[in-house]
Parts: C-alpha cells; structure tokens; sequence
C-alpha cells in the first residue's frame, strides 16, 4: 500500500511538472493587453509612414493604392469574368449581376490546380496555363465568342498605377516564378491570351484577394468598407482619404488601400514579442525574413479600438466575386461619368465662348450709351451722376442707408480732413421681412425709417437732421443726383406701388409720415458706385466698381461725349451699367443650360436679369440644385433616391457652395450639407460628384463675370486710345470675398480676354456704404 501510495504520488508530481512546463512553454506565446495596445500603435505609425511618398519606401507596411475608387451601390448590372489567383488552386468565374428591382448575383464557376511544376517554373508557364483554363471555362459554358471584362483577383504584393495594370513587387504563398518580379501581371496576362489566340477579353481590374473580398461583402452591406485575408496569408484593405493618400496627386474622395500587412516586423518591429519558435519557422520558410505578423485580431479588435462599430461579416462567395464587382463599378463608373460629362459639359465654356460674351456685352454697352437705342437695349448704361472723386478736404457727419438685399444697413459716416484724412463709422445691421420686400412700398419705407429713427436712438442722436446718402442697390433712372426713379425690383423684393417712383421721394413722405427726424439732403447712390467711391478713396486709379454678391453689377468712368443720355461732352461721368439684365434680350440664349432655364422660371421675374442669375450668389445654389435634381433622377447621384427637401427651391444655399470648395476637408463639410438636405444615406462617392458639379457652376460665374468686366476695361482703354491701360476695380460682394476660387477664376479669365489691360482688385472693406457717404460729401461740398 505504501509503495503504492507513493508511486502515485511521484505520478502527480510528474504531472505537475509537466503541466508546469508546458505553461512555461505556452507562456511566451501569450501577449499581455499592454502589449497589444503597444503593438497597434507601431502598426499606425507604420501605416502613416507607408501613406507618406518621402517615408514609403521604408515602411514596411507599403499602404499600396488599389485605384478602387468606389464600393458597390447596387445599380450595378452586366455579365463580368473573374480569375481569382491566389494559392496553388484557382478559380475561374463568370458572375452575372442584376439591377432590376432588386439585387442579385448568379455565379458560375470551376476550379483549376497549378501543378508544382509551373508553380516554382517560370512566368509564361502560369500565364499560358492559366490562359489554357480560362479558355476551357469559356468553350464550357458557351462564352468564347463573347469579349467580356475580366476582373483578375491576383493575390500577391503588387505597385499598381492604374486599375487595369500592377506590377508584382514579391511572390508569396509559396511561389517562386521567375521573370515575373517587377513585371506587369496584366500584360503577362494579356500577352499569353494574344499567343493562344482563339478568344478575346477586356482586363478592366485587377485586384488583390483582399480588396476582392471586401467588394464582395461591400454589395451585401454598404458600411463595408475593410477587408480582411486569414487564411494561407493574411492581409487587410481599407477605403482611405485620398487627402491622405500623399502616394498619389489628388485629394478628393477615397481609394482604398492595400496594406499588405504580413510584411510588418520585417524591420524588426516585432522582435521582442518573437518566440524561437517563430525564429525557427521563419528561418525555414521559403521567404525568410518576411510575412511575420501576427493574426488573432477579431476579439482584440473592439477592444483596442472600443469607439469603433466594427462588424464581421463573412464573405461566403470568396474574393472572384470581389473581382467582378471591382470591374462591375469600374463599369458603371465610366457609364456614370460619360453621362455627367454630357451633362456638366452644358456648363462649360469655351475661350472663343467667352469672347463671343465679351463680344456681345460691349455692343450692348454701346447701344445703352446711344439715345436713339437706350430704351431697347437690356444694358442701360444709366448715368449716375458723379462727377468728381474725394479730394480730402470733406468734412461733416452723414446718414447713410445701404439697402441692396434682404439685410440692409443704417451708418452714421464722420468725415474729417486734415494732412491724414480721416473717416470713422458707426453701423447698425436691420433685417428686412419677406412679408415687408412683398408687399407695398408704403410699408417697405416706413419699416426703413423706423430703423433709421431707431438707429439715431441708439447713436444719441435723436430728431437731428442730417444729409443722407441712399446706397439703393436696384435698377434706377437718374437725372440728377438726388432722384433715383426705380425701373424694376431685383433680388427678391416686389414691393408695390415703388416701380416708376422717385425713392427719394418715397423716403422723404415716410419721414414726415413718422415725424421723428428730418434728412436736409438725399443723395441716391448706386452700390456699385459706392464701392468704387470707396476705394477710390484709398487708390486714385480705382475707376471701375464691381459687385458679386446676392446681386452682381459694375460701373465705371465714361468719357461724357459718349453719354448721348447726357447733355454736355466735357469731361468724366460714371456711369451703372445694370449689367445684370443683359441677356434679357436674347443675347445668352445660347449660353443658357436647361438649369438656368429652370431657375429662371422659379424665379420671382422669370425673363428678367439673365446674367445676374447666371453669376450671383442668389441664383448659384439654385442652379446647383437643379443639376442634383437632374443627377438623381438619372440615377447618378443618392442611389437614385429623391430627398423631398431637394425638390424645396431655394434649400441649397449659395453659401454652400463656398463651405464645400474651401478646404480639403470638404467631403466632411459636404456630408453635413448633405445631410441637413435630407440626405443621411448619402456616400463619399455623393459627396465627390456634388463638390464637382459646385465647381463647375461656381467657375461657369466666374468666367462670365470676367467676360462681363474686360468688355469693360477694354472699352476705357479704347476710350482713351491708349495701347496699355492701367486700372484699379473697386470690389465687394460676399461671393467674390467668400468663394476660395471665383476671384482668381474671374481674374484669369479677364487678363486672358483683355491683355492690353492691367488690372489691380482692391476689395471694399467698408461696404458701399462709405463711398455713398463720400459721394454725398463731395455733392454738398459742390453745392456750397
């Protein structure tokens, strides 16, 4: 009994010892948490360094661009080939994909073995097999006399430059292929079918097993945007930034992103958590040196990265699926973009356009000079009755009233001369009611007087009377400085019983109607002319004003002998071109889109201010609107899917426009528009073709804009007979000052269109406001 007894015991002993030793040995293979984080945080800074040109080629993580701009929508249709080449079997696959209501993929497909042989042989060997089976495949199932696209899932690091070409940078996997290394996969492909001869296909993609693999899980599930190999290899893909993706040119949208992962640690990252036994397998791999990352990641995974809503989902039809549908979207992509271009292309304007614009706007010009023509053309040319520029010696306080818009502003202006002269503004902002820019003109003046008796108040100056210089932004006929008969309202306001009426008489009954102040002189300005007043006053050469704002229009110095409107040939008058109506006679009728069209006849004066409509802020997004409308019911934009809110007219804000192209994290900005549109399904893909159609319309203004003002300058220059002119033009208007890209459009566009004219912008910074202060000073100062 005894002996027994100890026997077992000396058993349990040597079983303790044994389970002691094999923890011992399984210790080293396990990770502690801390390590994990550590861990994920050198494979980021790994991949950050594989993502940037100056550090690639050192990472180990080489961040390989796949030119996979899209996923699947589900609008994708067709019959499509796919090789999938990964291992020592493959497959080829023919995938049929319906779009007719609802998605749905069929799949054919045979497997074929590369013998060993051919594996360790040489390239022409694999390709011509390869080509040998895909031929078998086709004859099989009654397709060879067909050239369909082939999507080639190729599963091996590989540098591609464009979709439909990637050269193989190592073998893996157990191959060993020469004359392969550094060669294009494509080519070799394309070359063993043109040898064999007897059948034809056309290589849209190739890609590797991974982004395959994501595409196919990506057309169950439109959140998939990573995909993931453990299996003979392992490796990880994912939808990048392009903004990030410093590899390439370009920063819009997203490419996904080949990672080819099982290369990290080959710098040695990970030798402190290597085994000997890791040493020992990687010594004896066909690759030493290479492939040493490790895999356990699912449950890890929400761990590291908790903030993270990462689901798996398995892609059961293997990445030959993938391939398809990456040459599938390249399909639909390159159907997608011819029909935009068609589209987009109706907005675009040739340079012999442009002058045909400058061409046209200059006749109009000089039939709005003419007193036989004035009334018919639909440039006016309106004499606005300043004669002279500041000289300095203006001294006094005035009331200004800038009204252009559905805000408008009260300032009190105190001009002071001296060696430095001096001018110092005190302003208030009032808003304007839709119901009040509707309905009658009594009420429109009285709401105007009400806030400039409130804005007297609030400067402590109450019942004082002072002059007043009346910036009034609408199409006005003046024969003297202190009338403004208005022709026609513009920018949304249709206040009865004011067209054919003197505002300056309409605000005098109004003050007397309140009693509360009185105005000892009104001058009626043009904002246009304000701001060219303004700058003036900061540059003499300043004799051209322009506005691109809600509203957009420009004047500038004519010679009085040109003016027939005007008794008196001596000297310089400015004068308004209200270039904002030009067209109305049919002059940009063949410039004009089916979206113009469309924001014309939702307009408040349908026929009425065609260029203005086709430049200012108050129309763009109108304009852009419409596009999206077209896009969507197209099927080229939100899946198809109509938002009502982007039926609502006037919901796209032009100031969008200047939010999406300002900075390179746009496609965030665009996504929130997008949403607060009523579209939260929308994709980045969405977000790439709206930023697009924003730019061409924005730059389509810009160019007409440019077009509109070197009709202008060259026609001074021509005034005065001079080969070269030098000029300064006064600007203001939020979307000159906002859009990141109008002015230097605009800018361009006129240097190319008047060569013989150099032309310096100075921006108002005062509004108009202070050049109709200027300009009334100037008018009593001539009065005393």
């Amino acid at each position: 009994m005894l002996a027994s007894s100890l026997s077992a015991n000396t058993s349990a002993e040597l079983r303790n010892e044994q389970v002691q030793k094999v923890d011992q040995f399984l210790q080293q293979f396990m990770v502690s948490d801390q390590a994990v984080m550590d861990l994920s945080l050198r494979f980021r800074r790994e991949m950050d360094k594989g993502l940037c040109r100056d550090t690639n080629p050192a990472a180990a993580v080489k961040m390989l661009p796949t030119f996979v701009r899209s996923t699947p929508d589900g609008t994708e249709q067709g019959e499509f080939l796919s090789l999938d080449l990964g291992g020592s079997n493959f497959r080829v696959l023919l995938v049929k994909v319906k779009a007719d209501g609802e998605q749905k993929v069929e799949m054919e497909n045979k497997i074929y073995a590369i013998p060993e042989h051919i594996m360790r042989g040489c390239g022409s060997g694999l390709f011509d097999h390869v080509v040998d089976c895909l031929a078998n495949f086709m004859e099989m199932k009654g397709i060879k006399n067909k050239k369909l696209p082939l999507g080639f899932t190729f599963s091996f690091p590989c540098l591609q430059t464009k979709l439909d070409e990637s050269v193989l940078l190592s073998w893996t996997k157990g191959f060993k292929l020469s004359g392969v290394e550094g060669k294009d996969v494509v080519s070799l492909l394309r070359a063993a079918i043109k040898k064999r001869g007897d059948f034809d296909i056309d290589v849209v993609a190739v890609v590797n097993d991974t982004v395959g693999t994501m595409m196919t899980c990506g057309y169950e599930d439109q959140y998939c945007e990573i995909g993931l190999i453990v299996g003979t290899g392992t490796n990880a893909c994912y939808m990048e930034q392009m903004r990030n993706l410093d590899l390439l040119d370009g920063d819009e949208g997203r490419m996904c992103v080949n990672t080819e992962w099982g290369a990290f640690g080959d710098d040695g990252a990970l030798e402190d958590i290597r085994t000997n036994i890791d040493q020992e397998i990687d010594s004896g791999s066909l690759n030493p040196g290479k492939q040493l990352f490790s895999r356990r990641l699912n449950k890890l995974v929400r761990r590291l990265v908790p903030d993270c809503d990462v689901r798996f989902l398995q892609s059961q039809d293997g990445s030959g699926k993938g391939a398809a549908m990456v040459t599938a979207v390249a399909h639909r992509l390159a159907a997608q973009q011819r029909v935009r271009k068609l589209v987009l292309d109706t907005l675009r304007l040739s340079r012999e356009q442009l002058l045909e614009v400058k061409r046209r706007m200059t006749e109009e010009m000089m039939l709005g000079l003419a007193k036989q023509t004035h009334e018919q053309t639909s440039v006016k040319m309106l004499p606005a009755f300043v004669r002279h520029t500041p000289d300095g010696t203006e001294n006094g306080d005035y009331l200004t009233l800038d009204l252009g818009g559905s805000s408008f502003r009260v300032l009190l202006v105190r001009l002071r001369s001296g060696g430095h002269h001096k001018v110092e503004m005190h302003q208030k902002i009032y808003s304007v009611p839709q119901e009040t820019m509707q309905g009658t003109g009594e009420e429109l003046f009285d709401h105007i007087v009400q806030c400039i008796a409130d804005f007297l108040e609030y400067m402590g100056m109450s019942g004082a009377s002072l002059p007043l210089a009346f910036a009034f932004s609408f199409p006005c006929h003046q024969n003297k400085l202190d009338e403004g008969i208005l022709l026609k309202w513009t920018k949304g306001f249709k206040a009865s019983g004011c067209e054919g009426k003197d505002v300056v008489t309409l605000l005098k009954e109004a003050v007397r109607r309140r009693g509360e102040f009185g105005l000892s002189f009104v001058a009626v300005v043009n904002d246009t002319v304000g701001t060219m007043m303004t700058c003036g006053y900061e540059d003499p050469k300043c004799e051209v004003g322009l506005i691109v704002g809600t509203g957009t229009n420009a004047c500038y110095m004519e010679e009085m002998h040109n003016i027939e409107v005007v008794e008196g040939n001596d000297g310089q008058m400015c004068v308004n071109v209200e270039w904002g109506a030009f067209g109305d006679n049919g002059e940009l009728d063949d410039f004009r889109t089916q979206f113009d069209r469309a924001v014309d006849e939702g307009s408040n004066y349908p026929g009425k201010q065609s260029y203005e409509k086709m430049i200012s802020g108050m129309y763009l997004g109108e304009i852009v609107r419409n596009v999206l409308l077209d896009y969507t019911e197209r099927g080229l934009l939100f899946r198809g899917k109509m938002s009502e809110r982007l039926k609502t007219r006037g919901i796209f804000a032009t100031k969008f426009l200047a939010q999406i192209e300002s900075d390179r994290l746009a496609m965030r900005q665009i996504r929130s528009i997008l949403q607060h549109l009523g579209l939260t399904g929308s994709t980045c893909d969405d977000s790439v073709l709206v930023k697009e159609v924003c730019s061409v319309v924005a730059r389509r203004a810009a160019q007409l804009c440019g077009a509109g003002l070197a009709a202008v300058v060259d026609k001074m220059r021509q005034n005065r007979n001079l080969n070269q002119l030098s000029v300064t033009v006064g600007v203001d208007g939020t979307l000159y000052k906002t859009h990141p890209h109008f002015a230097s459009i605009m800018q361009e566009t006129l240097q190319d269109l008047a060569p013989q004219c150099q032309v310096t912008f100075l921006k108002s910074e005062d509004g108009s406001g202070k050049g109709a202060a200027l300009i009334t000073a100037v008018a009593s100062r001539n009065k005393s």
